[in-house]
């Protein structure tokens, strides 16, 4: 497992990459450049797993691991000196999969590892099926708005509408939806140019 440690303030980064070696040689650990960027570090190392550790709460770190799950989605531990339920909050909203405040003992770290990239994994799984749900939605969406106008302009009835677009997508070889939405362009173009 790579593990790319990212250290708020240069003072624990060391000491929980020998932590880190000791548990298991098994782990590549590397360490963030003091100053450097989150996701130049991560381009740079291509890690499996981030580990964020931070003194204190700090809203540019914050900002980091947004970006970061904006372009390449890692599971993300936090480790924090401070509390602060209002910045766990917003870690979490971040996309930190894993956050603690305090020290964590040696024993603990390989569990709490495996139970961030195990909530990671479930969590992206849940995020590609609502992304399929929501991409099926509009589909229909956009189909029924179509078998709508053709109801409305070729005055069919909904199933020979259906079939209508059935018959234009295989003929096209495309998608239904794609079919729909071409459709759907092709009348607002038309009606757009019939109030110029």
């Amino acid at each position: 497992m790579k593990i790319l440690v990212a250290d708020g303030d240069g003072g624990h980064a060391d000491e929980l990459s020998a932590r880190l070696k000791a548990l298991d040689d098994g782990f590549e650990v590397i360490l963030a450049a003091i100053g450097e960027n989150l996701l130049e570090a991560v381009r740079r190392a291509s890690p499996d797993v981030v580990i964020v550790d931070m003194g204190r709460p700090d809203r540019d770190g914050l900002d980091s691991v947004r970006a970061l799950n904006a372009q390449a989605m890692l599971p993300v531990l936090m480790f924090i000196d401070e509390d602060d339920p209002h910045f766990m909050e917003e870690a979490i909203a971040a996309g930190v999969s894993s956050y603690h405040v305090g020290g964590v003992a040696p024993a603990a770290i390989k569990p709490i590892l495996r139970t961030a990239m195990a909530v990671f994994k479930r969590m992206r799984g849940l995020q590609a099926r609502l992304t399929e749900v929501e991409e099926q939605a509009e589909a229909r969406r956009a189909i029924d708005a179509a078998k709508r106008l053709l109801m409305s302009q070729e005055k069919m009835s909904e199933p020979a509408a259906h079939r209508f677009l059935q018959r234009r997508a295989m003929a096209q070889q495309k998608k239904l939806k794609d079919v729909a939405l071409g459709m759907l362009r092709g009348a607002s173009a038309k009606g757009e140019q019939g109030r110029e």
